[in-house]
């Protein structure tokens, strides 16, 4: 039998045991949603090898190139509106090397075995474990800001703002669709001045390494699903724009922003980064 159809039906068999061929583990790319970044390897085999290497040979092949492919994915996570992981890199050694760490470590999928003898392998990454070694030491163990001043009395928010005057909430929801917003590891919630109402004076360290700054959504329903993060009730504000040179920083209103401010009890659930950024 010619070596070449005889490997076929020695990788075929893995077909059964892989699933099918079509097969795939995650999405390839950074999805905000669930905070992962996914890469896909391919290896060949090599028909010059003996077919008790040659599976094996391809494998590896394919796991190195997943976990390459997920570097250059990483690299490319924008940390605020003016750097990227990448940059972060460039400027640290212990950052790069930290970085570069904990993606060549990461499990990888499992093997799927294609029709043309090559093997596929995706390399699933959570971005927040990324964090730690990215964010801006800005955000420290504790929140710098620990109050707004003297609380305004209920009934003292501007009427336009969209937040209700004395409503208790445990997260807050800003939708920002339609605006350009691009999704980052640490962005802000700026007012219409320019000043900041949300980023990395107002939340824990801990927090902000555990689940982002910030989570993204693309709906209402999708973002009030997720109660781990904004719990029962949060409260829902449009964002006026996006800004910053890579457009990851959000605009509110003057009114919101007022109203944001307007009771201590606001700084419990941005401290623990409850926010979620409505994105198209």
């Amino acid at each position: 039998m010619h070596f070449s159809s005889s490997l076929h039906k020695f990788l075929a068999a893995g077909l059964v045991v892989a699933g099918m061929a079509a097969a795939q583990d995650c999405t390839e790319g950074v999805d905000w949603v669930k905070r992962t970044v996914c890469a896909k390897g391919v290896g060949a085999v090599n028909p010059k090898m003996p077919q008790s290497a040659a599976r094996p040979g391809a494998i590896r092949a394919a796991q190195m190139a997943a976990l390459r492919n997920a570097m250059e994915l990483v690299k490319g996570v924008p940390i605020n509106s003016s750097t990227t992981i990448a940059n972060s890199m460039t400027q640290s050694d212990e950052v790069r090397s930290r970085v570069e760490g904990f993606v060549k470590n990461f499990k990888l999928g499992r093997e799927h075995y294609m029709d043309d003898l090559t093997v596929e392998v995706f390399a699933e990454i959570p971005l927040d474990g990324v964090g730690d070694f990215v964010l801006p030491t800005a955000i420290q163990s504790n929140p710098s800001i620990t109050s707004w001043g003297a609380p305004k009395e209920v009934g003292s928010a501007p009427a336009s703002a969209m937040l209700a005057s004395g409503s208790v909430y445990t997260g807050l929801i800003i939708d920002a669709r339609g605006q350009g917003l691009l999704p980052a590891l640490a962005p802000r919630v700026l007012d219409d001045q320019g000043k900041e109402v949300y980023g990395s004076a107002n939340v824990s360290r801990e927090w902000a390494v555990k689940y982002g700054m910030a989570g993204y959504a693309k709906s209402p329903e999708q973002a009030r699903g997720m109660k781990d993060r904004i719990g029962e009730n949060p409260g829902l504000i449009k964002a006026v724009k996006a800004d910053g040179a890579a457009k990851t920083d959000v605009v509110i209103s003057a009114a919101d922003a007022a109203s944001l401010r307007a009771t201590n009890e606001t700084l419990k659930y941005l401290s623990q980064a409850r926010v979620i950024l409505l994105v198209d």
